[in-house]
């Protein structure tokens, strides 16, 4: 049986939140979805900047640890079916409320998260953990680019490309009617490898801002101290999307160890294609020269952060932790996708190496950064994925690495129960707020602007001496 992914690994909260869900859907806002990579980049922000917050424990309602530990005792093939059921229950908004989606209050959403106050920094652009931890260090906000939302269609199967192309292109149709400017475009992301029980019963769909909205110009008006930087994240990754028309898009598979051709080879569309930034990870070129637009319109100086790939921003940001004072240089916390928390590695002082995923490319990336390298203790935690997707690395590649370099310790993570368990949020939340009280620093880290420049040099001349030796 084919087994769930990414986003169903963020959604093995979805049997909890049956719990918890209106027995009203109209009474639901149409918001971003709590699970979604940009969504949890701007909330771990928000928790670092105030230190009040639950992590990826936000995502679930009352009740959820109790539903989710009982299913936890079943075998891993009753617990996903029970997780997918959960999801068939409680994922996504009803499919004939996508035209009263709001555009202009996703934006309204995110400067919301951040307390008042002046900063020296602020951080616009592309989400990913890696920019929450840099976000984090530096005490500034981030205003991402990228919003998730989900509507439910009747049940699939996962390969049916044409009933997803038809659900999502209504869906996206509903919308672009009801948000009639040109500021936004929408991607609906059909993932059938990663995310595969969840495309069955929703069509997922990012809003990608392609100009910078009226609510970042009034947050960073009435927030930017004078003097204070913009920093835009300018990810360059890129995906082929096929055009569904009127700035609409369709994107099959995304990041990991399956090459883009793959999934067009495998799940074909009879539509234009070309290569665009991509949905999850990447930057609309609008947005970015837009940002830079305003900064020049208002004196600003902006420094731009712009890489290939997720992974950079990873490696940049694991720079930055070890160029801060106070941090320590004999325990690292490696983190995965939406298992991260920069708030503990700032009070700690514990350096982030951030995963975007748990895919067969990950051990050869870390090993590369650790090569040299010895710490007393390696904390590590992987998103239970749920999958049995091609391109998963299996847990024992990962802990054979990892012990070369230091003492490992499993975070979150049952050994029995990975990748299918469901409770793994919760003991990686509930460890966290031991580590913070075991490691609590006088001071939290805090890396200046200064630094950080520096740092994209070096990080630029270091890429560029790679590319000669090669």
């Amino acid at each position: 049986m084919k087994r769930t992914a990414r986003c169903v690994a963020l959604a093995c909260l979805a049997g909890g939140l049956a719990i918890g869900r209106s027995a009203n859907a109209a009474d639901r806002d149409l918001t971003v979805e709590r699970f979604d990579s940009g969504t949890r980049v701007v909330r771990e922000v928000a928790e670092a900047l105030t230190g009040e917050g639950q992590s990826i424990l936000e995502c679930y309602p009352w009740g959820s640890r109790v539903f989710l530990g009982f299913v936890s005792l079943f075998s891993e093939s009753t617990r996903i079916a029970l997780i997918e059921w959960g999801m068939r229950l409680s994922v996504g908004h009803d499919a004939e409320d996508a035209g009263r989606l709001d555009i202009d209050s996703l934006p309204q959403w995110c400067v919301d998260q951040y307390p008042a106050g002046t900063y020296e920094t602020i951080v616009v652009g592309s989400p990913n953990g890696a920019v929450a931890h840099l976000a984090a260090l530096l005490g500034a906000p981030f205003l991402t680019t990228s919003f998730g939302v989900t509507f439910r269609h009747p049940t699939i199967n996962a390969d049916d490309r044409l009933a997803y192309l038809s659900s999502a292109q209504s869906v996206v149709d509903s919308i672009l009617t009801a948000n009639p400017d040109e500021n936004y475009e929408l991607i609906a992301h059909y993932d059938p490898v990663h995310d595969r029980s969840l495309v069955e019963v929703v069509d997922f769909v990012r809003v990608k801002l392609t100009r910078f909205p009226a609510h970042y110009v009034d947050f960073i008006d009435r927030h930017l101290s004078p003097g204070g930087r913009l920093i835009l994240v300018d990810c360059l990754y890129g995906w082929p999307q096929y055009e569904l028309g009127n700035g609409a898009f369709l994107q099959v598979g995304g990041l990991g160890g399956l090459h883009a051709t793959t999934f067009l080879d495998r799940w074909p569309l009879d539509l234009p294609v070309r290569t665009r930034r991509e949905s999850e990870w990447g930057c609309p070129e609008g947005f970015a020269a837009s940002a830079v637009e305003f900064a020049a319109e208002r004196g600003i100086e902006i420094i731009e952060i712009r890489l290939d790939h997720p992974w950079e921003y990873s490696r940049l940001a694991h720079d930055a932790y070890q160029a801060c004072e106070g941090a320590r240089t004999d325990v690292l916390l490696i983190d995965c996708f939406n298992h991260l928390n920069p708030r503990t590695n700032l009070e700690t002082g514990i350096p982030s190496l951030w995963l975007p995923f748990n895919t067969i490319e990950g051990p050869a990336l870390v090993e590369e950064v650790l090569r040299g390298e010895m710490f007393d203790r390696i904390l590590f935690t992987l998103l239970p994925s749920f999958a049995d997707s091609p391109d998963t690395a299996p847990l024992e590649p990962w802990l054979e690495l990892l012990t070369r370099y230091g003492k490992t310790e499993l975070v979150g993570v049952d050994l029995l129960r990975y990748p299918a368990d469901p409770l793994a949020p919760f003991r990686f939340v509930d460890r966290l707020a031991e580590i913070r009280e075991n490691f609590e620093l006088d001071r939290p880290l805090r890396l200046k602007v200064a630094a950080l420049q520096d740092l994209i040099a070096g990080f630029h001349d270091r890429r560029a001496e790679e590319a000669d030796s090669d």
